[in-house]
């Protein structure tokens, strides 16, 4: 995302994988696009974003991309109803996905978070939880994070932290 504002900000880069309900990848490949944006959006963007996302190559891949949000959209969901063809059961889950969903509730996105039953699992939820009831052994031992930016890799780091938390607080490894 070019920041944090929906209103004002815009997405760069979405990244999707479906799991069952133990947090298996059905699709390992996954949905990955990058968005084309206009130079006043990356222009307008924070000096974390310039940073960040110019280190990363996404900032020149946003450039040189020739997906609409249009089409990101309508790919988006079309990847989602392969795997999930009843509508308002998939979950949108990752970390701080509060923030994804108030984007996907904006423009050619909305017919994705339509698609998509309306609670969440925001993994980050659970790692406050954690910090705060869990003792220092269990937040110690949390994967840590390799802090890559890359949705793939950030979305891939969200599965396996889930599958932590699901082990460590239900004890179950399916």
């Amino acid at each position: 995302m070019t920041g944090l504002d929906p209103n004002t900000d815009q997405i760069l880069q979405i990244c999707c994988f479906i799991t069952d309900a133990n947090l298996n990848l059905l699709d390992t490949t996954g949905f990955e696009t990058v968005v084309h944006v206009p130079q006043s959006a990356l222009d307008a963007m924070s000096q974390w974003c310039i940073d960040t996302h110019g280190r990363t190559g996404l900032t020149q891949r946003v450039q040189t991309s020739t997906v609409t949000p249009e089409a990101a959209a309508a790919n988006l969901l079309a990847y989602i109803k392969r795997y999930i063809a009843t509508p308002r059961t998939a979950l949108l889950a990752g970390n701080s996905v509060h923030a994804d969903k108030a984007f996907l509730a904006c423009g050619p996105y909305a017919a994705v978070l339509e698609w998509l039953h309306y609670r969440i699992v925001d993994v980050s939820t659970i790692k406050e939880v954690v910090r705060r009831w869990g003792g220092e052994g269990l937040l110690g031992a949390v994967p840590p994070k390799k802090e890559v930016h890359e949705a793939r890799e950030d979305i891939l780091e969200s599965i396996e932290e889930m599958k932590f938390y699901r082990e460590q607080l239900f004890g179950s490894s399916k």
